[in-house]
């Protein structure tokens, strides 16, 4: 049996093992159900329409009051107030403590059960305003057109200089979206490969595999079949996602929607041949499961913080968080996609963080086969790393 038909035979059978485990049917359903909801609710919800508020008006201007509310509420996005004409404040007080009303506007004063809310307060002191504007200029004799012309609102003219389309933001939203799924996938196959390794040497199968095939054919055989079954769930549950939410009506799905789900899966592929090496040498280093949380506890660390670079990213594509986080290898493959979305970033960027990662990969690869063919045989208490690198020496050079 050549190296090739060994990886291979330990990649169908790691294949089978993991399909066929309770934990990949439950880590299964628990994605399926967070990107259907994610892919179903914003259509199932959909848009709810402006919020309305009931404002209730009295006092001597109440009149004035009534249609200046709803000039100024039609200025408002998302907003819309019904008007109710009052005969006095205690009934206006009557009516907001009984939530009939979301407030009462006359005499200078707003009537609120709690809080004024942020939208409403604006509009009622902008209607007060000119209310009470028109007042005045009506006793410094300007009338009429006159004192509407001088009270009306001018909405500014927004001119962005970068203005994001429509499309734009759904990408973005997508990748955002899929780097959530793919932090979660790189973490949970990692430990996959860590646990895997632990339970070969907990339960002896790795002295059978051992006489069959050397360790870093083996630890190649396991990354590749547990490769398999991320991609295959990856692009399985991208798919679904996409079906669902087009089919609901949740997003409209720009043309460049394949790319970018294409994209995901080539980072998960780079970010997971990185981590599933580094969790390798976590396996490794245990004896037992139990041991698997200490071992593992530093790069569930680089994946959170990994994680947390890219919510920031999200929110700032070009900053500095970004920026830096592009050439670490443990963050590159969450925040490249992110900053490729937004079109923050140069072309050489990419290229020199594509490099990194690599280059990382080949490194974790060759320390990853070393310490398993130092610590595979090793079954009683935690190694240390360089524990295992003495051993593979010894081990190769018979000294």
């Amino acid at each position: 049996m050549n190296k090739f038909d060994a990886v291979r035979l330990v990649a169908a059978r790691e294949i089978g093992e993991r399909i066929r485990s309770k934990a990949f049917k439950i880590s299964a359903g628990v994605s399926l159900a967070f990107i259907l909801t994610v892919a179903i609710l914003p259509g199932v919800i959909g848009d709810g329409g402006p919020t309305t508020y009931d404002v209730g008006v009295f006092g001597a201007r109440s009149d004035a009051l009534e249609a200046r509310l709803s000039e100024v509420a039609a200025f408002a996005d998302d907003v819309a107030v019904d008007v109710h004409r009052l005969a006095s404040e205690d009934e206006g007080r009557r009516l907001v403590a009984s939530g009939d009303l979301d407030a009462a506007v006359g005499d200078g004063r707003v009537v609120v059960d709690r809080v004024l809310s942020d939208h409403l307060g604006l509009i009622v002191r902008e209607a007060n305003r000119q209310v009470t504007g028109e007042a005045a200029l009506a006793g410094a004799g300007v009338e009429g057109a006159a004192a509407a012309r001088l009270l009306a609102p001018e909405p500014l003219a927004v001119q962005a200089l970068e203005p994001r389309s429509e499309t734009e933001t759904t990408r973005e939203g997508l990748v955002f979206v899929g780097t959530l799924l793919l932090y979660g996938q790189l973490i949970g196959f990692g430990y996959w490969v860590a646990s895997g390794v632990v339970e070969e040497k907990a339960s002896r199968v790795v002295e059978v595999l051992l006489a069959k095939a050397p360790p870093n054919q083996l630890l190649a055989g396991k990354v590749i079949g547990v490769g398999v079954v991320g991609v295959a769930q990856l692009v399985g549950l991208v798919v679904i996602g996409l079906v669902a939410a087009a089919a609901t009506g949740s997003i409209d799905l720009p043309p460049e929607t394949v790319p970018v789900a294409a994209q995901v899966v080539a980072w998960f592929l780079l970010g997971f041949a990185l981590y599933s090496c580094l969790y390798a040498v976590a396996g490794a280093i245990a004896s037992r499961a139990e041991e698997l949380q200490s071992t593992t506890t530093p790069l569930t660390f680089l994946a959170v913080g990994s994680f947390f670079a890219a919510i920031t990213t999200g929110g700032d594509p070009g900053g500095p968080v970004g920026q830096v986080a592009t050439f670490v290898p443990f963050s590159a493959p969450m925040v490249l996609p992110i900053r490729v979305a937004a079109g923050e970033i140069e072309p050489w960027e990419v290229a020199a963080g594509v490099a990194i990662v690599v280059a990382s990969i080949l490194a974790a690869m060759r320390l990853a086969a070393r310490v398993y063919a130092g610590g595979a045989m090793h079954l009683r208490g935690q190694m240390k790393v360089r524990q295992a690198l003495r051993a593979e020496e010894t081990s190769r050079t018979g000294a």
